[in-house]
C-alpha cells in the first residue's frame, strides 16, 4: 500500500524519469515509431513528454475480453471482472518425489492436466520448460502439448521473433486467417530494469499490438541492484518502464489492450538474489495494483510466490500472504497463482494442488456474505426452536453440499486423523496429484482437421 499522497508523487517521478533520463529502446522499428510521433530520440535513448504519455493512457482500455475456444471459455480482464488465475510460469526445474531436476515433456503434460482439472486456474501458464526437447523445436512442441491437453487458455512464450511467430501460427490454425479479429493470446513480456526495452520486447509489443492482441508488459525490478533499494524509488522505475511500453503499444495500435504488470521485489544484500517471499514484496503487490488502476488499466500482479524450495510451512505462509495481497488490492490477472517454488525457479505438482486449494479458500473468503430470506433462515430457526438442532432441517440439507466440499486440508478430529494414517499435508498433496492425474482425460473438442494441422506444424 502506498502512503497517502504518495501515489501521485510516484507517478510524477516516473514522468520525470522518462522526460529527463529517458528509456533505452533497442528495437529500430520501435525507435522509428517513437520518432515519428514526436518523442525525443537520441541514439537508443527515448525521452517521452507528459502529453505523449497522457494520450496513450487515454486510448488504452480499462478492460477487455480474451476469446476462448468456446464462448463459455471467454475470460474478462479488468473492471467488473473476477481475477483471472494462471499457473506457474516457465521455470527450468521441477520438484517431484523429493527430487529436484530439469523439467521434461512428461512434466509439461502433467502440469497441463492439473491445470485442466483445476476449479480455480483458468490459464495454463507454461508451468515448466521441457528441456528434453531441442530448443529450436520447444515452442511448437510446448504449444501442441497445451493446446491438445486442455481447452482452457494457454500462455505463449514471445521472448523472441520465432516464438512470437509460433503464437501467431497456432492461433491461425485454431481460429482461421482472421484469428486476430478479437483478443485471443495470453502472453507476458518483460522489461529490462532499469529503464530499458530490449530488441525482443520491442518486436513483441509491436507484433501483438498491431494485431489487436493484449500486451502484458511486466517489470521485475530488483531493489538494491536494478532499482533503488527504497520501495518508492523502485516503484518509480517500474512505473516508468511500464509507461514507456504503454506508449509504444498505443502508438502501434491505439486502443490495443494493455495489461500493466509488476513483480518487482527486493534483492538480498548478501547474495544479490531476488527475494519473492520477503515481506517487502506484499506491499509492492498492492502498490502495483494501485498505480495501474490509477491509470485506468487492468493489472497483472501477485502469485503464490515464495523463496522456499519445498512445499513446507514457509512456502504456504509466503504464498498465502502474496495471494491475499493481490486479491485484497484487486489484481486483475495473477500469474504464478499455483505451483511455483524457489522464487521463480522451480515447479511443484504438489504445491500446485496446495495453491489450488488456497485459491479456492481465498476466493470463498472474499465473497460477500449474502443476506436474503433464504440465507437468514428465520423459518428454520423457528422450526428448531430454543435449544433445538438445525441438523434435521430442510434448510441445512439444501446448503450442506458447500459445507462438505472435498478438501485435502485436515478437518477431522485428532483420533480420526490418526486412525486414517496421520498423514501430513505434503503427503496428502502428493496423493492428490496422483489421484488427479489418474482421473485426467484430455479434451476432444478439436476437430480432426485442426488436430492434424497442429500435429503437422508443431511436431513435424
Amino acid at each position: 500500500m502506498i502512503a497517502p499522497g504518495g501515489l501521485a508523487r510516484i507517478h510524477e517521478a516516473a514522468l520525470g524519469l522518462l522526460a529527463e533520463v529517458g528509456c533505452a529502446v533497442l528495437d529500430p522499428e520501435a525507435l522509428a515509431l517513437f520518432t515519428a510521433h514526436g518523442a525525443a530520440v537520441e541514439g537508443e535513448r527515448v525521452r517521452l513528454s507528459e502529453s505523449l504519455i497522457a494520450e496513450a493512457v487515454a486510448t488504452a482500455p480499462a478492460g477487455y475480453t480474451v476469446a476462448g475456444r468456446r464462448p463459455e471459455l471467454d475470460l474478462r480482464v479488468g473492471v467488473g471482472a473476477e481475477p483471472v488465475f494462471s499457473s506457474a510460469s516457465g521455470p527450468a526445474f521441477v520438484l517431484k518425489g523429493g527430487e529436484r531436476r530439469h523439467g521434461c515433456l512428461a512434466d509439461v503434460r502433467d502440469a497441463v492436466a492439473l491445470t485442466h482439472l483445476s476449479p480455480n486456474v483458468a490459464v495454463y501458464g507454461l508451468a515448466i520448460a521441457a528441456l528434453d526437447v531441442p530448443e529450436e523445436d520447444r515452442p511448437r512442441v510446448m504449444a501442441h502439448t497445451s493446446l491438445t491437453g486442455t481447452d482452457k487458455a494457454s500462455r505463449f512464450d514471445v521472448t523472441n521473433a520465432a516464438e512470437l511467430q509460433v503464437a501467431f501460427d497456432v492461433a491461425e490454425i485454431l481460429y482461421g486467417a482472421e484469428w486476430h479479429d478479437r483478443p485471443r493470446l495470453w502472453t507476458v513480456i518483460n522489461t529490462t530494469s532499469p529503464l530499458q526495452l530490449s530488441l525482443e520486447v520491442g518486436q513483441a509489443v509491436l507484433g501483438l499490438a498491431r494485431r489487436g492482441q493484449p500486451v502484458c508488459l511486466t517489470a521485475c525490478a530488483m531493489a538494491g541492484t536494478t532499482a533503488p533499494l527504497t520501495l518508492a524509488g523502485l516503484l518509480a522505475v517500474q512505473h516508468a518502464e511500464l509507461l514507456a511500453g504503454l506508449v509504444l503499444s498505443q502508438l502501434a495500435q491505439p486502443g490495443c489492450p494493455f495489461l500493466y504488470g509488476g513483480t518487482s521485489s527486493v534483492s538480498s544484500m548478501r547474495s544479490g538474489a531476488l527475494l519473492m517471499g520477503a515481506p517487502e514484496y506484499w506491499p509492492l503487490v498492492e502498490a502495483t495494483v494501485e498505480l495501474g488502476h490509477h491509470l485506468g488499466l487492468p493489472v497483472r500482479a501477485g502469485g503464490a510466490l515464495t523463496d522456499a524450495h519445498v512445499p513446507d510451512a514457509q512456502a504456504g505462509a509466503e504464498s498465502a500472504l502474496s495471494l491475499e495481497a493481490a486479491l485484497r488490492a484487486g489484481a486483475d490477472f495473477v500469474l504464478h497463482a499455483a505451483g511455483i517454488l524457489s522464487s521463480f525457479n522451480c515447479y511443484s505438482p504438489a504445491k500446485f494442488v496446495l495453491d489450488d486449494e488456497l485459491l479456492g479458500a481465498l476466493r470463498r473468503a472474499h465473497e460477500p456474505i449474502v443476506v436474503s430470506d433464504e440465507t437468514l433462515a428465520l423459518e428454520a430457526v423457528g422450526a428448531a426452536g430454543p435449544g433445538g438442532t438445525m441438523l434435521g432441517q430442510d434448510h441445512t440439507r439444501r446448503h450442506a453440499h458447500r459445507a462438505t466440499a472435498p478438501s485435502i486440508m485436515n478437518r477431522d478430529p485428532y483420533e480420526t486423523w490418526l486412525s486414517l494414517g496421520g498423514r501430513d499435508l505434503a503427503i496428502r498433496a502428493g496423493e492428490r496429484v496422483a489421484e488427479l492425474l489418474a482421473s485426467y482425460a484430455a479434451p476432444d473438442d478439436l476437430d480432426a482437421l485442426t488436430r492434424r494441422q497442429l500435429e503437422e506444424y508443431c511436431l513435424a
